[in-house]
């Protein structure tokens, strides 16, 4: 099972939430995507990627990321089909 957590960051927070999402992932192969640009409101929806068997690491990575979080953290879980 995969998981896709999503959620938005103020501009003045994207170096901090940067640094520590990195910080946080380590080597664990998880990735962050970002939309191309930002709401309305001026925030970022960022996207994390766990790919299977690494989901473990998402409570680790989402208390290292609360800082500096604009809205609460989504988690969506995905399978494969074939």
């Amino acid at each position: 099972m995969q998981l896709y957590v999503y959620y938005r960051v103020a501009a003045e927070h994207v170096d901090d939430a940067l640094t520590a999402f990195r910080k946080a992932r380590v080597e664990a192969p998880i990735e962050l995507l970002q939309r191309p640009e930002p709401d309305a409101d001026g925030l970022w929806t960022w996207m994390e990627v766990y790919p299977e068997g690494w989901g473990h690491r998402e409570p680790q990575t989402a208390a290292a990321m609360a800082p500096w979080l604009a809205s609460e953290r989504k988690v969506e879980r995905f399978e494969m089909l074939g």
